[in-house]
């Protein structure tokens, strides 16, 4: 498992990011080691690999070297923590972010940083290194504004860090982790002067919140019991195809724009490609902020978990009024507009319909799309996706809902049984009073965790079914223009390569999802 430590250009966030790697792989029981005084020796602009394994005999192992002829520098590190955990860490700088970075932009920033490797000749030659998780950490009040702007991400893949002197008052709701590492290097000097400064150790490690980057590194890095697919394997397959994806439609919109430039009659369906890419736009602005002012809105949070005792029959009611009310109205009308103009454009005369092609998987009925590899007159993928959305995402949400509350009271009535029992035998009511309070903490504490993963997981799914609606639609009237300019001879050459590659994407795809 490869883990990349990115450190923010903004003067001291290499340092910090080294010393705060090096503090989760020391280990306090022993003096300091030659490893320790070679990372902190290391040039924060090179990039570094650390390699986290048992101790060798001392002949056998690795020595940091610098010299000139090595393409990264590599180094052997043993810790208490990570041995067995098969752990390959990546640490270097890396630029700072834009504001307005789309997540997948970023999430190939991160997950696939660039490495410069240095020439004979003295330049530096860029060579892309994929990893599996990536931390990004910055210093200071700088640092936690330029990492204020990286998007959220959907899983446990990146992470984000800010050195920051901490408070008793620090708020949970920080869009990063707070660490202090001058209180974390206190806490290992501390203890390494002898085991009667534990009591100290424990003080400033807990202070420093460094246990914090140090379980989101071991999450998800052993080998699972049944052998399954680690989550972050999944996860980097997974974005190197949702790449793989975007680059194919970039592509084919490049190649149809290319076309309808070049044609004779070019300048009327130039100016439907320009509608077409104005739509596709304005139907993502769309999605993004109605999704966001409808989850952030007040009726969205009438299902928060603590609400959910007396609100539980009215999760499946709000979502499915916020997707009939929010996924795409305006983008669907638009699009259907465009249709018409499309249609006027190949048949002035109205003898002839643009047919598109039909969402995959769509059944027919009374307003609703043709079926799957029929034609329909406008394209049908947004309705589609709010249906499969209305009937299948929010009856799962709903039944989730009932389930948590069932499983809380269920563990808050067995608490409350015990501890009436230990009550009525030996036990006082101080220690019978522990126990319910116990498990009725327990079971609220499970209820909000998983429930507000199931909303976010809802959430998340909404707005990617969303986007692939926009994509989708954005496809059928591209195919529909597509054929609308010359015989099919003169573009299926040069789509024939991109057809491969998108029927690739597609088996890959399916057998990830195979995958245990």
């Amino acid at each position: 498992m490869r883990v990349a430590v990115l450190g923010l250009e903004n003067g001291s966030a290499g340092r910090v990011a080294k010393e705060l790697l090096r503090l989760l792989l020391a280990d306090p029981l022993r003096a300091e080691e030659e490893w320790e005084r070679e990372l902190d020796k290391h040039d924060a602009a090179r990039p570094l690999i650390i390699r986290v394994r048992r101790d060798e005999p001392e002949q056998q192992r690795h020595v940091l070297e610098l010299a000139r002829d090595d393409l990264v520098p590599e180094v052997d590190v043993s810790s208490p923590v990570l041995d067995g955990h098969n752990i390959e860490i990546l640490v270097m700088e890396t630029g700072a972010f834009g504001e307005g970075s789309a997540p997948t932009e970023f999430e190939d920033a991160v997950l696939v940083p660039t490495v410069e490797i240095p020439s004979e000749s003295g330049r530096f030659t860029p060579l892309s290194t994929p990893v599996h998780k990536a931390l990004v950490v910055a210093d200071g009040i700088r640092g936690a504004m330029s990492i204020r702007v990286v998007p959220p991400s959907d899983g446990d893949e990146i992470a984000t860090v800010v050195n920051l002197q901490r408070h008793e008052d620090d708020a949970s709701s920080f869009p990063f982790t707070t660490v202090d590492v001058d209180q974390g290097s206190r806490a290992v000097a501390a203890f390494r002067q002898g085991v009667e400064h534990a009591m100290r150790y424990e003080e400033l490690w807990s202070r420093s919140n460094l246990a914090e980057p140090l379980r989101w590194l071991k999450t998800g890095t052993l080998t699972t019991p049944d052998g399954s697919t680690k989550p972050a394997v999944r996860g980097l397959v997974r974005s190197v195809l949702r790449g793989a994806s975007v680059g194919i439609l970039d592509e084919e919109a490049r190649r149809l724009s290319a076309t309808l430039g070049t044609h004779a009659a070019g300048s009327r369906y130039a100016a439907l490609n320009d509608e077409l890419t104005a739509w596709a736009a304005a139907a993502h602005g769309e999605l993004r902020e109605q999704l966001e002012a409808a989850f952030s809105g007040r009726r969205w949070r009438k299902v928060g978990w603590w609400k959910l005792f007396w609100r539980v029959d009215d999760v499946s009611m709000l979502a499915s009024e916020l997707v009939a009310l929010r996924f795409l109205p305006h983008a669907e009308k638009h699009v259907i507009y465009l249709a018409g103009r499309i249609n006027e454009a190949a048949s002035p005369a109205g003898t002839a319909q643009a047919l598109y092609a039909a969402p995959v998987g769509a059944r027919s009925g009374p307003e609703k799309p043709a079926p799957s590899g029929e034609l329909a007159k406008w394209p049908t993928q947004i309705p589609f996706t709010r249906r499969y959305l209305l009937e299948e995402l929010t009856p799962a949400l709903q039944t989730a809902a009932q389930n948590l509350v069932l499983q809380t009271l269920s563990t808050s009535a067995v608490s409350t049984a015990l501890a009436g029992l230990m009550y009525l035998s030996s036990f006082g009511a101080y220690e019978a009073g522990a126990v319910g309070a116990l498990g009725l903490v327990w079971g609220l504490r499970r209820m909000q965790r998983k429930w507000e993963g199931s909303r976010d997981l809802w959430e998340a799914e909404a707005q990617e079914e969303g986007r692939k609606a926009i994509q989708a639609t954005a496809k059928a009237v591209a195919d529909v223009l597509d054929r609308s300019i010359g015989p099919p001879s003169s573009r299926d050459e040069a789509s024939d390569d991109l057809a491969r590659a998108r029927k690739l994407v597609e088996e890959a795809e399916e057998a990830l999802s195979r995958l245990r």
